[in-house]
């Protein structure tokens, strides 16, 4: 009788085991993320932004920060055009530039008059580097935005970092111009 029981307590076991995914749960096979916490995670997308990013592949993608108007009559809050929710970023860096920095400002002084409202503030990068390097190079870089607003008064609980790397790509293609497509921070509301 005992016998019968382990059978079936193994088999059981064997038949949950095949049923289980490699990647864990649904979406963890994408990049990882990292919270105000320093903890990781995707979030469900209810408080903090969509989790999808603009601008991606090639088709309809703009060259924003190459546009002589970046960072000129920039609106902030949800309702922004996407090339004002978007910081750049040179190579290896998480240095914002003074062009950028209009469009944190105007973030900012959306986020200080609305209390209620939550960012995400999304790192990503280009293909170069290894997949680790890259997810702490995009959470470098959202942390370099999150601190720019927190200068200017956001409150640190409107605010969280996620990054995604080298994962969602706002251009496809191996050319420096792709390369500084993907090199930037989305503001997700």
């Amino acid at each position: 009788m005992k016998r019968k029981h382990y059978l079936g307590t193994l088999l059981f076991t064997l038949l949950a085991a095949a049923c289980s995914s490699p990647y864990g749960l649904e979406g963890e096979e994408g990049a990882a993320g990292a919270g105000a916490d320093g903890m990781g995670g995707y979030g469900d997308g209810a408080t903090y932004g969509s989790n999808t990013s603009y601008g991606r592949g090639n088709a309809g993608t703009a060259d924003y920060y190459n546009d002589p108007q970046y960072g000129h009559n920039v609106t902030g809050g949800p309702q922004a055009a996407d090339k004002d929710r978007i910081i750049y970023f040179a190579y290896d860096s998480s240095t914002i530039d003074s062009r950028s920095e209009a469009v944190i400002r105007e973030h900012a002084a959306y986020l200080r008059a609305h209390p209620q409202a939550n960012v995400v503030l999304e790192g990503h990068t280009d293909e170069r580097g290894t997949r680790e390097y890259n997810i702490s190079l995009g959470e470098r870089r959202g942390y370099s935005v999150k601190e720019h607003f927190a200068a200017q008064g956001v409150a640190p609980q409107q605010m969280r970092v996620l990054s995604y790397g080298e994962e969602r790509p706002a251009a496809y293609g191996s050319s420096e111009e792709d390369y500084a497509k993907n090199r930037r921070v989305v503001i997700m509301y």
